[in-house]
């Protein structure tokens, strides 16, 4: 929905440049310059992004092999549970069998725990980089005299000459050392 809702403020954009620069003739000769970036690509780039990324798969590995872990012992009660149910008494086979349905309820609970802790870890450790990313981006657009930076998925077409991704990576890392 963002990426659609993005086209259209994009089109809006370009619409309100193009009848701007129509009703003014000294800004129609006034040069347009717009460059696209890339910032998913810029904040997994960047020195700071990759160490985040490492830091997020550490998380994540760990949060696997605990759900590993959890799934197997359900996996181990189901099978005992199948292979035994007939040799138990009633009352031994419903314990077991409310055993087995309270650990899957607790494993459900935990992947959707895991799944809001990573969400939120991924929050926090990309937060500060797209802040600086930024200033970046508005130190670019400055000193280059970008009339416009718009992020390149939002625009429908650009020229390999129009990305600054790299620029943006360079200049985020030269800052943040």
């Amino acid at each position: 929905m963002f990426a659609v809702k993005g086209k259209y403020v994009f089109a809006g954009l370009v619409a309100g440049l193009l009848l701007f620069s129509w009703a003014m003739p000294t800004i129609a000769r006034a040069e347009v310059k717009i460059a696209v970036v890339d910032m998913e690509r810029a904040v997994n780039e960047c020195n700071a992004g990759k160490k985040a990324q490492a830091e997020l798969k550490r998380k994540f590995d760990k949060l696997q092999d605990e759900m590993k872990s959890l799934g197997d012992e359900i996996e181990t009660l189901r099978k005992e549970l199948e292979n035994t149910a007939v040799l138990l008494k009633p009352e031994a086979k419903l314990a077991k069998e409310r055993d087995f349905e309270r650990k899957v309820r607790l494993f459900n609970d935990r992947k959707r725990d895991a799944t809001q802790e990573m969400n939120e870890a991924r929050r926090d450790a990309f937060a500060p980089i797209l802040r600086s990313m930024e200033k970046i981006l508005q130190g670019i657009g400055a000193s280059g005299a970008y009339t416009l930076i718009l992020e390149s998925r939002i625009a429908l077409y650009s020229p390999k000459s129009a990305d600054i991704t790299a620029q943006v990576i360079a200049g985020y890392n030269k800052a943040n050392p």
